[in-house]
């Protein structure tokens, strides 16, 4: 449990029955929720959906003002854990598939994270706060390799950003026809 409570936190994790967890059982005695106070100011700030020693999702507050501003979601199996000295004790945990954050003030929920393989893969977000998404990122191997924006308020996106593999400068592309078709800015 360790492990999971350190993966989807950025707080210092601590195990069941340490100062600031709180755990539920269901009927059978099987741990089914985990309570966590991970900047130690005496109020929870985490709080992990389990099966047994397996993350089924979290709703973290980050920011510490009493608000979820995060929830994870996990794959249903766990991973096998990875062969470090560290890693022999833990138990095995499950790869994150998706995260809804809050990245405004108000608290709505209006990014949604997309990982395959527990690596970040894509992300849809509404950044006007208008209810629908107008920007979505397109990630490969952990390194973001295209953002789209929807500039227009239809929906779909209008213009892109492609950043080139070796590091060079970013190509702009723009739909001028609104048909999915993008050129190079300037042609």
């Amino acid at each position: 449990m360790l492990a999971a409570l350190a993966g989807c936190s950025r707080g210092t994790a601590a195990p069941a029955g340490a100062p600031g967890v709180e755990a539920s059982y269901d009927k059978l005695g099987r741990l089914e929720r985990l309570v966590y106070d991970r900047n130690h100011d005496g109020k929870p700030d985490a709080w992990l959906k389990v099966r047994g020693a397996q993350v089924l999702s979290a709703e973290l507050d980050d920011d510490f003002n009493g608000v979820v501003d995060r929830r994870e979601f996990y794959a249903d199996q766990p991973v096998a854990a990875q062969a470090t000295p560290s890693a022999a004790s833990l138990p095995a945990r499950a790869e994150i598939v998706r995260a809804e954050q809050a990245t405004g003030a108000d608290g709505k929920l209006n990014r949604v994270e997309f990982y395959e393989h527990g690596k970040l893969a894509r992300i849809e977000e509404d950044t006007n706060g208008n209810g629908s998404v107008d920007k979505w990122e397109t990630w490969t191997g952990g390194v973001l390799v295209m953002v789209a924006l929807d500039t227009k308020g239809t929906g779909k996106p209008d213009r892109r950003i492609v950043y080139a593999a070796d590091g060079g400068e970013p190509r702009m592309e723009v739909d001028a026809k609104g048909d999915g078709t993008f050129t190079p800015l300037g042609h």
